[in-house]
């Protein structure tokens, strides 16, 4: 399943995961709720909550799982908030599925 997160946000329920491949280049915002985000492309596990962000890199899959009922959306790196600046990786498409 494709996904579009550059248009619109997508709600996730609590306990419900998606996996992001390809999305390297752009950043991760959390419009409601908190998620657990983890990929090998990123140090560590991030928790975000509404109003974070998280600039994506690498093209390693992402997995965001929701802590609590979230919605999550995508920005491109030029149109993210000032904390998450960073180049984009030049790619305009990645998929988004159900983990």
């Amino acid at each position: 399943m494709r996904v579009n997160l550059t248009h619109g946000a997508i709600d996730l329920a609590q306990g419900k995961l998606v996996s992001l491949d390809g999305a390297g280049g752009w950043t991760l915002v959390v419009s409601r709720g908190s998620v657990w985000v983890t990929s090998p492309a990123l140090p560590g596990d991030h928790f975000l909550k509404r109003g974070d962000s998280l600039h994506l890199r690498g093209n390693a899959r992402v997995v965001v799982e929701a802590l609590s009922t979230s919605a999550i959306s995508l920005e491109h790196a030029r149109q993210a908030r000032p904390a998450a600046a960073a180049q984009p990786s030049g790619r305009t498409g990645f998929s988004a599925v159900p983990a």
